[in-house]
């Protein structure tokens, strides 16, 4: 994948997002309101196949090391509970993921997102625990 995929599906996540923080609901869309925002990969990057696709990629507040993008690379057994750090051996296809709202959503290929039922949160959660 090239950086205009990339930069394409942060685009993509932020429409999605409506220019929020998908972890803590900050407006990423005024730079005066926080000055900071990256697109985030939910599973690694050197997961070739899907590393760009608009399911894999969310936009968080801060960087790397700051912000919520920070938090997640800092707690990475609780950000994959939540769905921002997903393990190599599931597709992001196949784990949802919380927003600020407490809601949990499905992120698809297309650059859209699809909200869980409360049956698909508890089926999730129960698979989650089984394969952890």
């Amino acid at each position: 994948m090239s950086d205009r995929q990339f930069q394409e599906s942060k685009r993509i996540a932020l429409v999605r997002q409506g220019w929020h923080c998908l972890r803590c609901g900050r407006n990423l869309y005024d730079p005066s309101v926080w000055p900071g925002r990256s697109g985030h990969h939910r599973q690694l990057r050197r997961r070739a196949a899907v590393r760009d696709l608009p399911c894999n990629i969310v936009e968080l507040c801060g960087s790397g090391t700051t912000g919520c993008h920070g938090w997640t690379h800092a707690h990475p057994a609780e950000a994959e509970r939540s769905g921002y750090i997903i393990p190599s051996w599931r597709g992001p296809l196949n784990a949802p993921i919380r927003d600020w709202n407490g809601d949990w959503w499905w992120l698809l290929d297309d650059g859209t997102a699809q909200r869980l039922t409360q049956i698909e949160i508890i089926e999730w959660q129960s698979n989650w625990k089984e394969e952890s």
